[in-house]
């Protein structure tokens, strides 16, 4: 059976995502974390982020971030914030904002996963991410000034 929901409602959201309807994302957000469990919306959360990384592969930066935004949310509703894939799904929603040219959030992103990285001691990746964050800061500055 959730072999079969699964893919219904990862394309219920990639259809939202689509249309670009920030209000549907999140009434459907709520619907899912109200009517799943912490297993399905883990699984869910998941299969948005392999969307994301597919779509990237295929140079749809806005879509990707999109999905990787609700999986974060989603990730978030169920208490795994903590959680060591959080951070690395943050800095993959950083990346592809960039691309996508949303300097701004890909800053936010970048600054969220750096500290969620240092949380878990994964030096390496902390300073990339924190180089990245000022650098989007920088560009969200010049682009919001003009």
């Amino acid at each position: 059976m959730k072999k079969v929901i699964l893919p219904i409602l990862v394309l219920a959201l990639t259809a939202s995502i689509s249309a670009g309807e920030s209000s549907f994302m999140n009434e459907d957000l709520d619907s899912l974390i109200s009517q799943y469990d912490k297993e399905t919306l883990t699984a869910i959360s998941n299969e948005l982020v392999k969307l994301a990384s597919e779509e990237e592969g295929m140079g749809e930066f806005d879509l990707a971030s999109g999905h990787y935004t609700r999986a974060i949310k989603i990730r978030e509703a169920i208490g795994m914030s903590e959680h060591k894939s959080f951070a690395s799904i943050q800095y993959l929603a950083s990346l592809a904002h960039s691309k996508a040219g949303n300097f701004c959030e890909a800053s936010t992103f970048a600054k969220k996963a750096s500290e969620g990285f240092r949380q878990h001691g994964i030096t390496k990746f902390e300073q990339k991410a924190n180089v990245e964050h000022k650098e989007y800061a920088r560009v969200c500055a010049v682009v919001a000034f003009r």
